[in-house]
């Protein structure tokens, strides 16, 4: 198996060298000659829609489209990636990042932020996400100062202070 991770974060330039892999399942390498595939490979290329790829690239794949889980699975899991945290936590956690979500905002935060902001709290010993907590640990989830300033404009949380 061969995992690509964030295509659309790479150069457009490494599309070329992608290419060459899933049309050979080979890449040659100036210093060491080209290297092929003992057998054909699973490969899963990943993006987060950052840009657009190549139609060259596209024509090569299957689509999936992923969203986001529901609540309760999101609930789920951050129940079992965070020991220690509470239910209600979780809870009230996963109800905040969906109301971020649904702003206008550079970049919504991921599941993986979702488990980070609860992993945070827990190391700060707090067991709420009150007005406090969300003003000082914001920016665990909401990577822009720009999508921060919104939140608070727009959901009517407290700025940090």
């Amino acid at each position: 198996m061969l995992l690509i991770d964030e295509t659309d974060k790479a150069d457009v330039e490494v599309e070329g060298l992608l290419l060459e892999v899933l049309s050979d399942f080979q890449v040659t390498i100036p210093e060491l000659g080209t290297i092929a595939a003992a057998r054909r490979p699973f490969v899963v290329l990943t993006s987060n829609a950052a840009r657009e790829l190549s139609e060259a690239l596209k024509r090569r794949c299957l689509y999936l489209h992923l969203d986001y889980p529901t609540p309760d699975r999101e609930r789920d899991i951050v129940l079992a990636r965070v020991p220690g945290v509470e239910a209600g936590l979780a809870e009230q956690l996963v109800r905040t990042v969906g109301a971020l979500r649904a702003l206008d905002i550079k970049k919504a935060p991921s599941i993986a932020e979702t488990v980070d902001w609860a992993r945070t709290l827990l190391a700060l010993g707090l067991d709420e996400l009150d007005e406090a907590a969300v003003a000082r640990t914001l920016g665990v989830v909401l990577k822009h100062v720009s999508d921060q300033q919104r939140a608070v404009r727009e959901l009517g949380l407290p700025a940090e202070g």
